[in-house]
């Protein structure tokens, strides 16, 4: 109910939290008893939890699925839709008139098609996830053609963390390499709150730059292979430099 929340997000404010994350509906792969068609929070719960991030100068981000929950967070105002994989063109059209964010998660999709053994499900989960991946490209579709703002993530798991470069690769396929760079960068930026400081180059920003060997706007698979990256900065402190091809 909405006075709980409203304490488990105070709590969480407390303990040192920037900003709030809710499931507002089921997950792809979850328990048994729970489905991507669940919706788990009423308008009037989320809307408390905007309340409360409003309050302390900051927003509400919500892992969602299925339309019917993604309607109900966009009414409650909060900034962000993780996942989004079943929006539809009048969801789409909807976020898109609250300035509410898309930020699809295409690699973890992928990975359990492929091997749905890696998070101990069953061969016979890889049907149903397709389903599921085919409706997030399109999902994505729908946004960009909505107007909606669309970021970039990965929801990877374990030691796959260290292949989010594969997000860009699959968004590079489905809308341009350029698309997905901007989604990853400056739109992410613009989505946390730190467009002014982040996710593009410019004088006075945080110098956060990854250099390639190669151009990855012809050939994005390099977006995936970390031996391209020859060079990093971080916060304008070189991390990483190597000679090119």
């Amino acid at each position: 109910g909405p006075d709980e929340l409203r304490k488990n997000v105070r709590e969480g404010f407390r303990r040192g939290a920037t900003f709030v994350k809710l499931l507002v509906t089921g997950a792809v792969v979850a328990i048994s008893t729970q489905q991507p068609s669940d919706t788990q929070f009423t308008v009037d719960e989320i809307a408390v939890a905007v309340e409360e991030a409003s309050a302390k100068g900051t927003y509400v981000t919500v892992h969602a699925h299925n339309n019917a929950g993604i309607r109900a967070a966009v009414r409650a105002g909060v900034r962000c839709v993780e996942h989004g994989s079943q929006v539809d063109e009048q969801t789409a059209a909807l976020l898109s008139e609250h300035g509410v964010a898309l930020v699809p998660t295409l690699s973890i999709m992928e990975q359990l098609v492929a091997d749905p053994a890696s998070m101990g499900l069953a061969p016979g989960y890889a049907t149903r996830l397709s389903r599921f991946a085919q409706t997030a490209r399109d999902a994505v579709l729908a946004c960009r053609a909505a107007g909606v703002r669309v970021g970039l993530g990965s929801d990877l798991l374990g030691p796959d963390q260290r292949d989010r470069g594969r997000e860009l690769v699959h968004r590079a396929r489905l809308e341009s390499p350029m698309q997905a760079l901007e989604s990853a960068t400056r739109i992410n930026a613009e989505i946390i709150g730190l467009g002014d400081d982040l996710g593009t180059i410019e004088t006075g920003k945080i110098a956060d730059i990854a250099g390639f060997a190669g151009d990855p706007l012809s050939d994005p698979g390099q977006f995936a292979d970390r031996d391209r990256v020859v060079l990093v900065m971080q916060g304008g402190r070189l991390v990483k430099s190597g000679p090119q091809d």
